[in-house]
């Protein structure tokens, strides 16, 4: 494994924001989905077209998937939430994507090939 002084500056910076946001902000690892049903009672302003407009948070729960229905006092709060899980997410994929690269250098010094410069291996 190579020192964070060997690590590139965008590696180093990716990592470091991961860890702070894992260790000090509220994250989900989900989808913010808005749904307009109609409730069923006659005489509702739904039955005439104009549905009630709701927000849910679509997460897995272990295996199943489900829907949480989100009060507009939580809105702002959630939406956050699943902004951080995101910006998380794409932090790890990079992370991840420099670690492939490493991992396909080292393969290739230990086979004695030539190394192509960094970005050009090939879709796996």
């Amino acid at each position: 494994m190579p020192s964070r002084s060997q690590r590139s500056p965008q590696e180093r910076d990716a990592r470091s924001r991961v860890v702070k946001r894992v260790a000090e902000q509220p994250l989900l690892r989900g989808s913010l989905v808005q749904m307009a049903r109609t409730c069923g009672k006659t005489g509702c302003r739904c039955q005439q077209g104009e549905k009630h407009v709701s927000l849910y948070l679509a997460i897995r729960r272990g295996r199943k998937r489900t829907m949480i229905y989100i009060p507009s006092a939580l809105e702002e709060t959630v939406r956050q939430w699943v902004e951080t899980g995101r910006e998380v997410e794409e932090l790890l994929d990079f992370i991840s994507q420099q670690s492939l690269d490493q991992l396909l250098q080292q393969k290739e010094r230990a086979l004695g090939r030539v190394i192509a410069p960094s970005g050009s291996w090939p879709a796996i």
